[in-house]
C-alpha cells in the first residue's frame, strides 16, 4: 500500500510513489500527452522512434524503386535516342546507391536527425540534391548512357516527399509520444540524465524523476524531481507512465534489487542499469560511473589481429588515396597561409599516441605567428589567435590534411580518439578516470567524439570527448569507420559551403 499523501514543495500533493494529476504540473503536462493517443498511434509512434538506421535504409530503397517504376511507367523513354537508356533495373539500382551514400555523408540515418523537424527538412534536401548528382554523374559519365530527365526528377521528388513526410511523422511520434524515465539511484545520475536531455539526446524520454533505496521526507519537499524510497514508487509504475527504468550502479549490487524490479517487468517496463541506457541513449560511456570491472565485460578489439589488420587497410588505402585528390589544394592553401601572414605554411607539434608514444603531428598552420609563447593553451571554437584563412580551414577541417602522412608512417589512423598534446594529457589523466585507456587505439584524423562533440577547450570538454572515445573503443569495427567517415565528409561539405 502507498503511504498517505504529503505536501511537495510547490503545494502539489504527492501520493507515496503514485504520480498523481497533481504532482509536479511542470513534468505531468507531458504525461497528459498520454491519454490523447488512441493505441494505434501510439504503436506507429513508437514503431518509427525505435526504427534502427538499417530499416529506415530498407525503406529508402523501397520508395526508390517504387518510384522508379512508376517513373518508367509515367515517362517511357524515347525510341529514338542516339544514346542508349538505362534499363529500369539499372535505374533503381543507381539511385540507390546515390541516396544511400548521399544519406551517410550528411546523417540522415542518425538519430538526432528525426528529433528536429529542420534538421529533417535540411538533411532530406542536401541528401536529394547530392544523390541527384552522383547519379547524374554515373549514369552519364561511367555507364555512358541517359535518362529521362523526367522521370529522373519524378523519381527524385517522390523519394523527398515521402522521407520527408515519414520522417516528420517519426518527430511528431518523439516529441508526442515520450516514454516515461524513472531514474533508481542518486541525485547526480538524473541530472546527468537533465544534462544529456539538454544537449539533444534522450529526446523521446520525458524525466519523471528519482528515488533512492532508503526514505528521505524532507528531501521530497526540498526536491521536487525526489520520489520516495524505491519500494514506495516501483509498485506503481504499471499505471502511472514510466514505461523505462534506470538502475543505477550503486543500487544495481543491492541483495534486495530483484524484489523492486520483477513487479516492473511484470508490468511491462524496461528496466536497465545506468551504463547500457547511457550508452546506447546517447552513443557515450559515462566515465565517472564505470569501474575497472568495465574493462572486463566490454570485450574491446584493440588486440584483435583482424580488426587491425583490415584497420591498416583501408588507413593505408583512404590516406594514399586522400592525398591524390587533395593534391591540387595543398598549394592553394599554402599559398593562402603564406599571404594571410607571410609566415610558414605548415606546423608540426608533438602528441601522444598508441600506448603513450609520442610522435610529430603535422598541419597547415591556422593560427597566427608565436600564438602561444611557449605554453600550452586550449584551443577553443572562435579562438582570437586563428587567422582569417585557419578559420576557413578549420571550418572545412582542411588543415588536417597533413596528417594524412601520419597515417601513412602508422602513428595515426584515419578513425579513431583525437591525439591531445603531452601537458594535456599528464594534466587530464590526473584529473580524469581512465582517461589513458584513449591510448590503447592509434589516435585517428577523425573520430566518434570529433562527430558527436563540439571543439574542446577545456577539462570538462576533454571529459565528455573521452566518453564518446570510450564508445568508439567498445563498438570499434568497419561500420562504425565508414559512419563517421561519410559524416566527416558530410562536415567538410558544410563547413566548405
Amino acid at each position: 500500500m502507498s503511504t498517505p499523501f504529503v505536501t511537495g514543495a510547490d503545494g502539489a500533493a504527492v501520493a507515496g510513489g503514485t504520480f498523481t494529476p497533481t504532482a509536479r504540473k511542470g513534468r505531468v503536462e507531458s504525461f497528459s500527452a498520454h491519454s490523447l493517443f488512441d493505441p494505434i498511434g501510439k504503436a506507429i509512434g513508437r514503431a518509427l522512434v525505435g526504427m534502427p538506421p538499417s530499416t529506415w535504409l530498407l525503406a529508402d530503397i523501397a520508395v526508390l524503386t517504387i518510384a522508379v517504376s512508376m517513373a518508367f511507367t509515367l515517362f517511357p523513354p524515347y525510341a529514338g535516342l542516339e544514346t542508349p537508356h538505362i534499363e529500369l533495373w539499372q535505374a533503381a539500382a543507381v539511385f540507390a546507391f546515390s541516396v544511400i551514400v548521399s544519406s551517410l555523408v550528411f546523417g540522415l540515418y542518425e538519430r538526432e536527425t528525426i528529433v528536429s523537424r529542420s534538421r529533417i527538412l535540411t538533411r532530406m534536401l542536401a541528401t536529394t540534391a547530392t544523390a541527384s548528382t552522383l547519379a547524374y554523374a554515373i549514369i552519364y559519365v561511367l555507364m555512358y548512357a541517359t535518362v529521362s530527365r523526367r522521370a529522373a526528377g519524378f523519381t527524385l521528388a517522390l523519394f523527398f516527399v515521402t522521407g520527408t513526410l515519414v520522417r516528420l511523422c517519426g518527430w511528431w511520434a518523439v516529441h508526442g509520444i515520450k516514454r516515461g524515465l524513472l531514474v533508481v539511484g542518486s541525485r547526480g545520475l538524473f541530472d546527468s540524465f537533465v544534462k544529456a536531455q539538454k544537449e539533444g539526446f534522450l529526446k523521446e524520454y520525458s524525466l519523471v524523476g528519482y528515488t533512492t533505496t532508503y526514505s528521505r521526507k524532507t528531501k521530497r519537499k526540498q526536491d521536487e524531481n525526489y520520489l520516495g524510497p524505491v519500494n514506495e514508487c516501483l509498485e506503481h509504475v504499471g499505471t502511472d507512465g514510466v514505461e523505462d527504468i534506470v538502475i543505477g550502479r550503486e543500487i544495481a549490487s543491492d541483495a534486495k534489487i530483484m524484489d523492486w524490479i520483477a513487479p516492473c517487468l511484470r508490468a511491462g517496463c524496461r528496466v536497465t542499469n545506468e551504463a547500457i541506457f547511457y550508452e546506447k541513449a546517447t552513443g557515450q560511456i559515462l566515465v565517472d560511473e564505470i569501474t575497472p570491472s568495465w574493462f572486463l565485460f566490454a570485450d574491446l578489439k584493440v588486440h584483435c589481429e583482424e580488426t587491425a589488420t583490415l584497420k591498416r587497410v583501408v588507413d593505408l588505402t583512404t590516406a594514399a588515396a586522400g592525398l591524390i585528390l587533395s593534391a591540387p589544394l595543398w598549394p592553394l592553401i599554402a599559398l593562402a597561409i603564406k599571404i594571410c601572414d607571410g609566415g610558414p605554411s605548415f606546423y608540426a607539434q608533438d602528441r601522444v599516441g598508441q600506448n603513450g608514444k609520442v610522435f610529430k603531428l603535422y598541419k597547415f598552420r591556422t593560427m597566427r605567428m608565436n600564438a602561444e609563447n611557449g605554453k600550452s593553451v586550449w584551443a577553443a571554437m572562435n579562438d582570437p589567435r586563428v587567422t582569417c584563412v585557419g578559420r576557413f580551414l578549420r571550418k572545412s577541417r582542411l588543415d588536417e590534411l597533413p596528417q594524412l602522412y601520419n597515417v601513412l608512417m602508422g602513428q595515426m589512423s584515419i578513425v579513431g580518439p583525437r591525439p591531445e598534446r603531452p601537458d594535456f594529457v599528464e594534466q587530464l589523466r590526473r584529473e580524469i578516470p581512465f582517461y589513458d585507456e584513449r591510448h590503447l587505439v592509434k589516435p585517428g584524423v577523425t573520430g566518434w567524439a570529433q562527430i558527436s562533440y563540439r571543439y574542446g577547450s577545456s577539462v570538462e570538454d576533454a571529459r565528455r570527448k573521452l566518453q564518446f572515445d570510450l564508445y568508439y573503443l567498445k563498438h570499434m569495427a568497419f561500420e562504425l569507420d565508414v559512419m563517421i567517415l561519410f559524416r566527416t565528409v558530410g562536415t567538410f561539405l558544410k563547413g566548405a559551403c
